[in-house]
């Protein structure tokens, strides 16, 4: 198990850092559980604004998630089940102008965001097995899908 806070396998909706750099929104999980045992964790994710207005973002999100700077886009780990492939994560952007999820096709095993800067997304895949850096360009990846919110 990693020892960092928060991570995959540990997170709560009371993390300072759920909250955006303009403090406009929270995320916030739900019905959270390991998506298999000892597994990372998974649940619905909605985003509450300052009017308690909650939006949901995902069904099936994995954590932690990555404010961008300005507080106006997210990224999200999305969980999916891909044939072939078995359970895996994808990368979601909510961008809260649009009121936009957009769902990349790159596909990873466990997402371990650690900031996102402008258009980069850092941090690692499979934090505990075979860990690959992450460095996510989201104007240079290909979009899967784009969801309204």
């Amino acid at each position: 198990m990693i020892e960092t806070y928060p991570n995959p396998w540990n997170f709560d909706n009371t993390d300072k850092t759920f909250v955006s750099a303009n403090s406009l929104y929270k995320i916030v999980y739900s019905e959270l559980n390991e998506i298999a045992m000892g597994a990372p964790l998974g649940g619905k994710c909605f985003i509450k604004m300052t009017n308690n207005l909650k939006i949901e973002i995902h069904d099936w999100c994995g954590g932690p998630p990555a404010w961008e700077t300005s507080g106006l886009l997210l990224a999200i780990p999305i969980w999916t089940r891909k044939f072939w492939k078995g359970t895996v994560q994808q990368i979601g952007i909510v961008n809260l102008k649009t009121k936009e999820l957009k769902i990349y096709s790159k596909t990873f095993n466990v997402l371990d965001f650690h900031s996102f800067d402008k258009t980069i997304i850092y941090g690692y895949d499979s934090p505990i097995h075979k860990t690959k850096t992450l460095v996510f360009d989201i104007e240079k990846e290909k979009i899967e899908t784009i969801i309204k919110l």
